[in-house]
């Protein structure tokens, strides 16, 4: 299937035009708006996430987001954001940032979902590279006019275009089974810690079948007999990260320990490292290597909570709480899930909100006896693996899918 017609220029069969710039006047809802924060490494948006706008008085008919649209990031002062594409894969009512541009295909002779690929591809990256200026990155529609797709037969995109929603469609399912899973464990933990309707000595709910209660003074509340009270820094062993210096070399290669640059990860589980650095620049910083099953909170800006599935080290932006032989990770992530309303609250700062590690470590916690939590771990555990496999799945099915997009794009590889 190697290329016969050449190359398609986009701006002979597509329009472009301009996101909207909303005052602080126009918060409110309405209005779905996609801006640079929900690109990611998304193929589509995550709708049910976006933020809300009043577009009474501002937006026109034009600039309302069409299914099959391509939203790219227009403007950012990280040019390895610039470029970044979302396909508008459903009917909806949504506008799009100032910082964002839209194109939108015009011509019967491009397949929409191939050219979605295509906007991910090694190719269509290259030939924007050129978008820059002085103190901000850009790409105007000049640059995206210019952009050539090579002009396989409309039939040929279709096939591409297929192998590859095939491999999105699997992870999608993985992404779906997850968030049900989740929900399972995070409905199992607020059932036997919150509500206290464990399973007693002959099977019943033990709160509700009248199963004995104190009141505890620490923690202002009754709790079951037997159960205590602690803190996150008196249970578990928390370590804050750290960076190592990015003007020696020798820390950052070889590339041997597993590295986060953040916690604001949006799976449950880490199952790939940001980057890496060498085993001299965690010997030289203040980071440390923790192990798998160690829960990761996020304490600048938006709190977050993710498991690690690999050993890691992070930077100081978040705290890792390790896990104990009893007090595993399938009862510290729902735990600190609930937490983050509480410590959203407690942040500190303007320009960077955050809270300190002290902040969580003081955190108040209730442990359980020995036989529901042991009870609960045998039933819990299994479905956070499962999250876990699912999520590495992903990571291999996404990178065949990067290793296949460049290949099909340039006619290496054919679709039968």
């Amino acid at each position: 299937m190697r290329n016969e017609l050449g190359h398609f220029t986009l701006g002979e069969h597509a329009t472009f035009r301009n996101g909207l710039n909303f005052s602080k006047d126009s918060r409110g809802k309405g209005c779905l708006l996609i801006g640079v924060p929900d690109f990611q490494s998304r193929f589509s948006p995550d709708y049910e996430s976006l933020s809300q706008i009043n577009p009474k008085g501002i937006a026109k008919a034009d600039d309302y987001l069409k299914k099959d649209d391509i939203v790219f990031v227009r403007s950012n002062g990280n040019k390895a954001l610039v470029g970044r594409s979302l396909y508008i894969d459903k009917d909806v009512e949504a506008l799009f940032s100032g910082f964002c541009i839209r194109a939108r295909l015009t011509s019967t002779e491009i397949n929409k979902l191939f050219f979605a690929y295509f906007t991910r591809s090694t190719n269509f990256k290259s030939q924007i590279a050129s978008s820059s200026g002085t103190n901000i990155n850009n790409l105007s529609q000049e640059i995206l006019s210019r952009v050539r797709l090579p002009a396989f037969k409309k039939k040929d995109q279709e096939k591409i275009a297929a192998v590859l929603s095939v491999i999105d469609a699997k992870i999608d399912c993985n992404n779906r089974i997850n968030a049900e899973l989740e929900a399972m464990a995070k409905t199992l933990y607020d059932y036997w810690f919150v509500q206290f309707d464990f399973p007693d000595a002959n099977g019943k709910p033990y709160k509700s079948s009248g199963g004995k209660m104190v009141y505890n003074a620490t923690l202002k509340r009754e709790i079951p007999a037997g159960w205590k009270n602690s803190t996150i820094g008196e249970t578990f062993r928390s370590h804050l990260g750290g960076t190592p210096s990015r003007d020696i070399d020798e820390y950052w290669s070889p590339g041997e320990v597993n590295w986060l640059s953040s916690g604001e990860n949006p799976s449950t589980f880490v199952v790939a490292p940001d980057e890496k650095i060498s085993t001299l620049g965690l010997q030289n910083s203040p980071a440390k290597l923790l192990p798998r099953g160690t829960v990761i909170l996020s304490i600048v800006r938006h709190l977050r909570v993710s498991i690690l599935g690999i050993e890691a080290a992070t930077n100081q932006s978040v705290v890792g709480i390790v896990e104990t032989a009893k007090l595993k990770h399938c009862f510290i992530y729902p735990y600190l899930v609930r937490e983050i309303p509480r410590l959203m609250a407690l942040r500190t700062g303007a320009q960077q909100p955050h809270i300190n590690k002290g902040v969580l470590d003081e955190s108040p916690l209730l442990i359980p006896a020995d036989g529901p939590l042991n009870t609960y771990t045998s039933t819990a555990e299994p479905l956070f693996l499962q999250i876990q496999k699912n999520l590495q799945q992903n990571v291999e099915l996404a990178q065949l899918r990067d290793w296949l997009l460049p290949l099909l794009m340039n006619g290496q590889v054919t679709v039968a």
